[in-house]
């Protein structure tokens, strides 16, 4: 699995690089420089916007009371988004730009919200109650043994 993963990452790579050093011989060889140099500048607003804009999203929701997943999952994707126009390359920057898309983030965070509902799992809704021992009734005594863990 290691293995894979790790070839997998070494072919992107290698056709990223593939990919930058054709279009210079098509284009120029400003053109990849220029490309990673915006990649970067769009990567950092875009990082810099979603957080921003995340946070807010957050804030208003937990003022209505109710912190849903959609907002921790469009941020998450608008960070990823703009991880990937920072990597240099052709791909990356393509595959950032469709995850700032609307449709390509409403499939996404489908994709990601409740995953075990969507396979037939079973999802479990609750609520935890904190019992304290001092609001406990009283109860009759029973054998202790000094020597356990368990006795209070």
């Amino acid at each position: 699995m290691i293995r894979t993963i790790i070839f997998v990452l070494f072919a992107l790579g290698l056709l990223e690089l593939f990919l930058l050093v054709k279009t210079g011989q098509w284009f120029g060889a400003w053109f990849p420089v220029l490309a990673v140099i915006l990649g970067f500048v769009l990567g950092g607003l875009t990082i810099r916007h979603t957080g921003i804009r995340s946070l807010n999203e957050v804030r208003e929701a937990s003022q209505k009371g109710y912190i849903g997943p959609n907002a921790a999952i469009a941020g998450m994707l608008g960070i990823l988004a703009g991880i990937l126009f920072i990597l240099p390359g052709l791909l990356s920057d393509v595959a950032a730009i469709l995850l700032l898309l609307p449709f390509m983030r409403k499939i996404v965070e489908r994709r990601m919200s409740r995953p075990m509902a969507r396979k037939g799992g079973v999802v479990i809704d609750g609520e935890a109650v904190e019992i304290h021992d001092d609001r406990l009734p009283p109860q009759r005594e029973q054998e202790k043994n000094d020597g356990s863990p368990w006795n209070r």
